[in-house]
């Protein structure tokens, strides 16, 4: 392999530099195509303003499709401030009206000047169909082996070429772009019930070997457009001996003396067993002793789980910002978006120890790819951020945990059920599993009293 078939270019999004094995071969031709609103033009300029703001590089937009001031006023809500590399002399933007194959020729030859004048060494054209439709499928492949093919690659200029693939269609223009090109990347959107998901394919890259082609994204402001989701692939993640208690006596002696600091426990039961319960002694024992905890409800109101406080005579005004409680509607994202949320609390917040209450109203809501999907991120989000973690799911069976993907992300598993006792309803818990631990391996009766949750172990 050469020296040139070595060297990368930065796309601008680390994520997919390292899936690359960098960026993209120098001097290659990619296709980029995907439908509308999938971020094809965001994706292109932080390829150019990478190498224009990070590099000095100087870099060619042609738009066939958006007006100047349009792209930079959208451009810069996602923070890449175009005017100020134009200033520079670092970022050109040309702007084409859509023409006829005389008047495309044209334009093409003044892109060719444009390149050799600036001294170019990335270019993205906006799009190619545009082009191609003027020039009809006859001249295309002589086009793109031409111009692009000799010329662009001629003088070691890494090019875009953004395709507009119609929904309901599988392919870019004629078809035989993707085949010229160097490579290949579609931007995809899909959606399966009310579940919505974004993704990016690598379906082709001449000289990188790719392990795995298709990656989950999301359109953001602090990605500085968009975003790759890329888990790692190895799980590295410190593990601890150091025990907390969780401010009910009877459960922390059937665990030992209490939960593992970074392990994540999973409580099923039940509605109104008194799994939220057992979450919010756990988090306000923890906060008191300096811990910041959080709880994310996706049933109750905020308010109505500060009341349950309230009444369990936990005055959580005085633990201030070390314990905060927040509540979302689960119908209201995707579960790439509920990452994004999570993400961004967790680094706003900094919690070290947090309850998620329930997985069911999640589960409920989304597809069981979606639901497995979420939980996924909820697994490296946790890990990554070293949290000790509660979780809550009304499914309430010893014998199986049927939460899809759950059972292995949990380090413990319980389980609190009702059963008849002298004719009422009694409560009783069980610790299905525990990981690097012993337990108690009876079940334990316990109440739900004005003080909270009493285990009689």
């Amino acid at each position: 392999m050469g020296q040139r078939e070595r060297e990368r270019v930065s796309t601008g999004i680390a994520e997919l530099d390292g899936i690359l094995g960098g960026g993209l071969p120098s001097g290659s031709m990619i296709l980029l195509s995907g439908n509308p609103g999938t971020g094809k033009t965001i994706l292109a300029t932080q390829f150019l303003y990478s190498g224009a703001a990070k590099h000095g590089e100087k870099v060619v937009y042609v738009s066939f499709a958006e007006k100047r001031e349009d792209y930079l006023r959208n451009m810069l809500t996602l923070g890449m401030d175009i005017k100020a590399l134009e200033q520079k002399g670092l970022f050109t933007f040309l702007d084409f009206m859509v023409m006829d194959e005389t008047g495309t020729k044209d334009a093409v030859q003044m892109i060719m000047e444009e390149i050799g004048k600036t001294g170019a060494r990335r270019v993205v054209v906006d799009s190619i169909s545009v082009i191609l439709q003027s020039l009809g499928q006859a001249e295309t492949r002589k086009f793109l082996h031409g111009f692009f093919g000799r010329i662009v690659k001629g003088m070691g200029v890494t090019t875009l070429l953004i395709g507009e693939i119609p929904f309901g269609e599988l392919k870019t223009g004629f078809g035989v772009e993707e085949f010229v090109a160097d490579g290949v990347i579609f931007l995809k959107k899909t959606k399966s019930g009310s579940t919505e998901m974004t993704t990016l394919e690598i379906a082709k890259m001449r000289g990188v070997p790719l392990p795995r082609s298709s990656f989950e994204y999301l359109i953001d402001e602090r990605f500085g457009g968009l975003g790759l989701i890329v888990f790692p692939v190895r799980a590295d993640f410190p593990g601890s001996r150091e025990r907390l208690p969780s401010g009910v006596e009877g459960f922390d002696r059937m665990l030992n003396g209490g939960i593992f600091r970074r392990s994540v426990t999973l409580i099923e039961g039940a509605s109104g067993i008194g799994k939220t319960t057992l979450c919010l002694h756990f988090l306000a024992t923890c906060a008191q002793k300096g811990e910041k905890a959080m709880l994310i409800s996706f049933e109750e109101p905020s308010g109505q789980t500060m009341k349950m406080l309230e009444d369990y005579g936990i005055d959580y005004k005085r633990l201030g910002d070390r314990f905060k409680v927040e509540s979302y509607v689960p119908e209201a994202l995707t579960a790439l978006h509920y990452y994004k949320l999570l993400r961004d609390i967790l680094e706003l917040e900094k919690p070290t120890v947090l309850a998620l209450d329930s997985l069911t109203a999640i589960q409920n809501t989304f597809t069981q790819e979606s639901f497995v999907q979420f939980m996924r991120y909820v697994q490296l989000l946790c890990k990554e951020k070293a949290l000790t973690v509660f979780l809550t799911s009304s499914t309430g069976r010893a014998e199986a945990v049927e939460l899809p993907g759950v059972s292995i992300l949990c380090d413990n598993i319980l389980l609190m059920r009702y059963y008849e006792s002298k004719e009422r309803m009694a409560r009783e818990l069980m610790v299905v599993k525990t990981r690097g631990s012993g337990h108690e391996k009876r079940v334990m009766p316990f109440e739900i009293t004005e003080k909270g949750m009493v285990v009689h172990a």
